[in-house]
């Protein structure tokens, strides 16, 4: 893996991590910088649209804000210009794997969160593979294929999804929630009346979930 600084905190860095299948995917890491001198548990933030540099750079600001709670934050850019999903988004284990070789990350289960299509991988990602992960912020997130949702082993997702979202997934918010719990899955979901679509975390009500996500994986 090859290190590079970000320019805006002395601490963040550029990670450029290579497969197995010859591909590289770049990663941004935001380190925390009041939550002590680490390791830190991993947070991995899906970026919406294609995934490419210009969507993950222009999400920095959640990736800021989820760091100030003590997650170390990793923005893996989309190699293929495509979401991470299908194949693409078996790209992520791996990374993961990679990124937790750092002395400063540590092992275990990594949390997914994503916006919109972020979120939308968030959730495809672990149907895939759901005992690698701690838990899934999907603000919002959707899942067209239902199907993709097997045994979810017990895995909290915390879903918000717009009252009124401009591509309907508050309709079909119900649907989703309904497939997951029939998984197994742990769901924490409910209508926000803030913004249309995208729009900023309530920490008021992620702050208690992610703490008793600690509680249930001590570090």
């Amino acid at each position: 893996m090859m290190m590079a600084p970000l320019a805006s905190y002395a601490r963040d860095r550029v990670t450029e991590v290579k497969l197995d299948d010859g591909s590289t995917v770049k990663v941004f890491l935001f380190v925390p910088e009041t939550s002590g001198d680490g390791p830190w548990p991993l947070c991995v933030l899906m970026s919406g649209g294609s995934g490419n540099e210009y969507v993950a750079r222009a999400q920095f600001w959640l990736g800021r804000e989820l760091s100030e709670h003590g997650w170390m934050i990793a923005v893996p850019v989309s190699p293929t210009n495509t979401p991470f999903t299908g194949e693409n988004g078996q790209k992520i284990p791996k990374v993961i794997h990679e990124l937790q070789k750092e002395s400063d990350i540590l092992d275990g289960k990594a949390l997914l969160v994503g916006v919109s299509t972020g979120g939308s991988s968030a959730l495809e990602i672990a149907a895939q593979q759901p005992d690698l992960y701690q838990g899934v912020v999907a603000v919002p997130g959707m899942l067209k294929d239902l199907s993709l949702i097997g045994d979810m082993k017990n895995l909290p997702v915390y879903l918000r999804i717009a009252k009124d979202d401009l591509f309907r997934w508050d309709q079909r918010m119900p649907a989703l929630v309904e497939a997951l719990e029939a998984g197994s899955a742990r769901v924490n979901a409910k209508l926000s009346e803030e913004g249309k679509h995208v729009f900023r975390l309530d920490w008021d009500q992620l702050e208690p979930w992610l703490s008793e996500l600690r509680s249930q994986h001590p570090l």
